[in-house]
């Protein structure tokens, strides 16, 4: 609805204002934001605030448009539920986070589509578009005092809204697991995670850190056998999946770090096995040859954010929200440089030693070990 028109506006004008602009406007919905972007030459850079301002004020609620949005959003939805990866991961927050926010999927659900009317839309956004939750992030050629002088009299001119909800507490890890079975589906999609700090944790980057010593692999890429992570020899010499990935998706106050794999139906077995030894030698055994290549590897990630104006004011716009203010790379560079194998190892020991996982199951799940196996797999007996 975003993008509809105004409502001194029609949708037809103010595409034609944005395409005179050179402008490219977007928008993405996660879990706990909703990001607002334009790239647009540097001279327009305050026309481009005016159009976001007037899309969170002004924006045009006819129940014509309302309907057509109904109507694609509920063909998204049926898109959702072909997509393995997808439900995978909804059903991986689904189970981690059971009666909290971070249970219920980005795309909603068709009896909540149901529901939605200009009313519902009109009271979210007085509630959620309320001065205190914005944040505008600027990147490029642009002058700071120009773009506050320009912004603070209209985002900040924005009338509060008197009765909101009080803010939501913790939230809430339970340790558990669900399965969607469907043996025709050619391969096994899955999931495995546990309890991670959250974005403002003190322990962010050592997340990241952990995230790419692991690492991630897939078919495409040419010998494998000689890869540095154990999943990854294992998968290439054994063909054992058809790829892997280590995720960690950081919120507020929690997150999620754990591996996401497509295997054949008849191996799941030995992937968790392999998975379950890669991270134990983390706890017990992590290397300073592990450090350094994931040390490398996260340094070209965190310069990769700071490569182009969306990326940079993304971050920006992220640390922000998350922590009130912004590192820069060179501090961020500085902190990485102090951590020590012993640090990697304590932090795998607090998150997945002897912790209980979440799983998430989607497809032809007949070898797929029990939960309770893969719970006792969290520990080794050592002497």
């Amino acid at each position: 609805m975003a993008f509809k028109g105004l409502l001194t506006m029609g949708k037809d004008r103010f595409e034609e204002d944005v395409a005179q602009m050179g402008a490219k406007m977007s928008v993405q919905t996660t879990r706990e934001m909703q990001v607002f972007s334009v790239v647009v030459p540097s001279e327009m850079s305050t026309a481009a605030i005016d159009k976001l301002y007037r899309i969170i004020c002004e924006l045009d609620l006819n129940d014509h448009e309302v309907c057509q949005e109904k109507n694609r959003i509920c063909f998204e939805l049926n898109d959702n539920d072909t997509n393995p990866k997808q439900l995978v991961f909804d059903y991986l927050h689904a189970t981690a986070f059971q009666g909290t926010p971070l249970a219920q999927p980005v795309m909603g659900t068709s009896e909540n589509l149901d529901k939605f009317d200009e009313v519902m839309i009109n009271n979210f956004m007085c509630e959620q578009y309320q001065p205190y939750r914005i944040v505008l992030a600027t990147s490029g050629r642009v002058c700071h005092d120009k773009i506050i002088q320009f912004a603070e009299p209209r985002f900040g001119g924005i009338p509060p809204q008197p009765c909101r909800e009080p803010e939501p507490g913790p939230n809430r890890y339970t340790g558990s697991q669900v399965v969607y079975r469907d043996d025709s589906m050619p391969f096994c999609y899955a999931a495995i995670a546990f309890e991670a700090p959250g974005y403002f944790s003190p322990q962010y980057l050592s997340m990241l850190l952990l995230t790419q010593i692991v690492g991630s692999w897939d078919r495409s890429q040419s010998r494998g056998e000689n890869h540095a992570a154990l999943v990854a020899r294992a998968a290439s010499c054994a063909n054992l999946c058809e790829r892997y990935d280590t995720f960690y998706i950081p919120y507020r106050d929690i997150g999620l770090w754990g591996i996401y794999f497509v295997a054949d139906k008849w191996k799941l077995d030995e992937v968790v096995s392999y998975i379950q030894d890669q991270w134990l030698q983390l706890c017990t055994m992590a290397r300073s040859t592990d450090l350094e290549r994931g040390l490398n590897a996260l340094r070209l990630m965190l310069a990769r954010q700071y490569g182009s104006v969306v990326s940079s004011s993304h971050d920006i716009g992220k640390q922000m929200l998350y922590t009130n203010g912004r590192k820069s790379i060179d501090h961020l560079l500085q902190n990485l440089n102090q951590i020590k194998v012993s640090n990697i190892r304590n932090l795998a020991t607090q998150i997945m030693y002897d912790k209980c996982p979440v799983v998430a199951v989607v497809g032809p799940s007949e070898t797929m070990p029990d939960y309770n196996r893969i719970r006792a797999g969290q520990w080794w007996l050592r002497v």
